[in-house]
C-alpha cells in the first residue's frame, strides 16, 4: 500500500517538475531568440555556458 502511495506522488512530481523545466526551457529560448547575439552580454553568457559544461564534465570523469 505504501509503495503505491509512494509511487503514484512521485509520477505526480515528476510531470509536475517536467512540465516546469519545460516552460523555463522554452522561456529561456524565447529570450535567446530576442537577442541578436553580439555585445559583451552575450559573450559574457557564451564564457559562462562553456566553464559550466566544462566543470560539469571535468567533475563526472573525475568521480568515476
Amino acid at each position: 500500500m505504501r509503495d503505491e502511495i509512494d509511487s503514484r506522488f512521485w509520477v505526480e512530481h515528476h510531470e509536475a517538475f517536467g512540465r516546469e523545466l519545460g516552460s523555463a526551457f522554452a522561456s529561456l529560448r524565447g529570450w535567446a531568440a530576442r537577442r541578436d547575439g553580439s555585445g559583451p552580454a552575450s559573450h559574457l553568457l557564451a564564457l559562462t555556458a562553456a566553464f559550466a559544461a566544462a566543470a560539469l564534465t571535468l567533475n563526472a570523469t573525475l568521480v568515476a
